[in-house]
């Protein structure tokens, strides 16, 4: 299997504390040192995660940084940074990063975090990007996503969210129609072949395989879903993703 493709911004490379390491080591890595050439290469190149690194960064270079597009679109992007403190942590998580590579981790636990990134989630942000970019989310809706995300590859019931939500079915309902257009049970739909995609796309796992992995009773009932989603078969889309990204399959 092909190694993940990977973006690094770093204004200083030599000072990176990972990328001769590990980036340059384990993935096919695309280094920039400015932000309109970052910016560019994950407009037109695809890749399965991109890393800031803020490593040598000052005050105002961090609040640039930090105001970049690329942090609320569907690639998951990661910081490489000397420590973290609760406001840098706080203005990150607000602008969709969520995931730290600091100068005191251990280098098989950076490359964990890098590779629960790329493999495991990309979750969130491909649900931001896809439906709540922008929106004044109803704190039911935030809360839902947080706990599947958290807890995923468990898929709850309808029932079982409105009840951890503490409200009823059809307010669940509601909320999710007003805040992303669809049903409760159809973006749990969603999420559940997005993942999927990514898993055909990161690993070697056959389909029955993935429907195991993401909790399904049996691999007809993952091809349901992806019937209902794409309007094709899983082996169809496997095809698909050799042109295409996952989040592109739902357009």
């Amino acid at each position: 299997m092909s190694k993940h493709k990977i973006i690094l911004f770093c204004k200083e490379l030599k000072k990176c504390l990972y990328h001769n390491r590990i980036f340059s080591k384990e993935y096919e890595i695309l280094t920039t040192n400015t932000e309109e050439q970052f910016l560019t290469c994950l407009e037109n190149i695809h890749v399965d995660a991109a890393i800031i690194c803020f490593y040598n960064a000052n005050v105002q270079d961090v609040e640039k940084l930090l105001s970049l597009d690329a942090l609320t679109g569907p690639i998951p992007v990661l910081a490489c940074c000397r420590e973290l403190n609760p406001e840098f942590i706080r203005i990150a998580a607000q602008r969709g990063m969520s995931r730290f590579l600091v100068s005191d981790m251990k280098f098989e636990e950076a490359k964990e975090v890098v590779f629960d990134a790329i493999c495991n989630h990309g979750l969130k942000e491909f649900l931001n990007y896809r439906y709540f970019n922008g929106i004044d989310l109803s704190p039911y809706i935030v809360k839902l996503i947080d706990e599947i995300v958290y807890n995923f590859p468990h898929r709850p019931t309808v029932t079982e969210s409105a009840s951890r939500l503490g409200i009823d079915r059809g307010w669940l309902y509601k909320l999710c129609k007003q805040n992303c257009g669809k049903s409760p049970a159809s973006l749990l739909r969603t999420i559940w072949v997005h993942q999927a995609l990514k898993m055909m796309q990161h690993t070697n796992l056959d389909n029955l395989d993935i429907a195991l992995q993401l909790n399904y009773s049996e691999e007809s009932s993952m091809a349901r879903d992806f019937h209902k989603e794409l309007g094709c078969s899983p082996t169809e889309a496997r095809v698909l993703l050799t042109n295409q990204d996952p989040e592109e399959l739902f357009n």
